[in-house]
């Protein structure tokens, strides 16, 4: 999923979000900067039973529930927030935010903008719900944490808002975070962005596969078109082989791809794959699996598995390989043939 972020051109502000892009991050805000007075805005009913209950049932568990409910709501005072929009190509947000279509637009893979390798306290990622209502936190909202009283307290606002579209990330605690520098996939400028802002991320992306565009009027609405793109420098090939991925997963500091593989099985071919395979797609430890059919890929997720599904799924396997990632992009260890470990000290 995609997911944009507008920017302005503001002298002070442009350097200072030019920089942190540079750095492969982004500022989580505290909610008290955010510009929607009635954020994180609620009524609270709990402490008004708890109160209550406490009159009526006066228990020390009372009091400790009361003390935990108060750790809960001043949990908002240390959150980071990151607001985006699912619209590269909103007319309000290109004025308000984007300095009257001067400024500029970014575009992020949003699942590699959350993911937990690169920061740890991320927590929920919400769709705003739009409503006129201001949100009550019930005693049924302590049941479901995340869709009841989390998503309340955060994620909802009023519906004068609802144009923006708005996906807002939490975090456990306010300031910068980090992201792959793969997440950034795209810039959006406006009809009026200088040029001068145009080629600074020009040279800023021209070792990342990054596409840039430009937003324009046409026929009473905004469009847009490519008007750059910048590539990575790759050390292999991927387009000479015939592949397609069954099945991907990711943790915090692994993932895993299950590939249908239809070229040779030389040992050579199938390590100048995996070279271009992880060089082209992976971010983090991986495992690559290849199978020489895709009849298995209805299997990958049957847990557990029985004789003659595990017997089949191992006739289909060609090899399994795991590697550990760093900057220069790779170690590798393959787990299912020691001819490799030879094949790799001779490259």
């Amino acid at each position: 999923m995609k997911a944009y972020k507008y920017r302005s051109i503001v002298k002070d502000i442009f350097e200072r979000d030019f920089e942190t892009i540079k750095n492969n991050s982004f500022y989580s805000s505290n909610y008290n900067m955010l510009n929607d007075p009635f954020d994180i805005y609620f009524n609270d009913e709990i402490s008004q039973v708890i109160s209550l209950l406490k009159t009526l049932f006066p228990y020390q568990e009372l009091d400790n529930f009361e003390n935990q409910f108060k750790e809960v709501l001043n949990f908002k005072e240390e959150i980071g927030v990151y607001c985006l929009s699912t619209d590269f190509l909103n007319e309000q947000l290109w004025a308000y935010y984007a300095s009257s279509y001067s400024g500029y637009c970014i575009e992020y893979d949003l699942e590699k903008l959350i993911d937990k390798g690169q920061n740890f306290d991320f927590q929920y990622k919400f769709e705003i719900d739009y409503k006129d209502d201001i949100p009550t936190l019930g005693i049924d909202d302590m049941i479901n944490l995340q869709d009841g009283f989390i998503k309340k307290m955060f994620a909802t606002k009023k519906s004068t808002w609802k144009h923006e579209e708005e996906i807002r990330l939490i975090f456990d605690k306010y300031g910068m975070k980090k992201f792959h520098p793969s997440a950034i996939t795209g810039i959006y400028f406006g009809i009026r962005t200088p040029e001068i802002i145009k080629e600074s991320f020009y040279g800023l992306f021209k070792d990342m596969d990054v596409k840039f565009y430009e937003v324009f009027p046409s026929n009473f609405k905004l469009d847009f078109k490519l008007i750059h793109e910048t590539k990575r420098v790759m050390h292999y090939d991927l387009n000479q082989f015939d592949f397609e991925i069954l099945k991907y997963s990711s943790n915090t500091m692994h993932e895993s791809f299950h590939i249908y593989y239809q070229g040779s099985e030389e040992d050579l071919e199938i390590l100048e794959f995996i070279n271009a395979f992880r060089e082209k797609y992976c971010i983090k430890e991986n495992t690559i699996s290849l199978y020489n059919n895709t009849e298995i890929k209805d299997l990958l997720d049957v847990y557990p598995k029985d004789d003659d599904q595990h017997l089949k799924l191992c006739e289909s396997l060609i090899t399994d390989m795991t590697s550990n990632i760093d900057e220069e992009n790779v170690v590798y260890y393959p787990l299912k043939d020691s001819k490799y470990k030879e094949l790799i000290r001779n490259k």
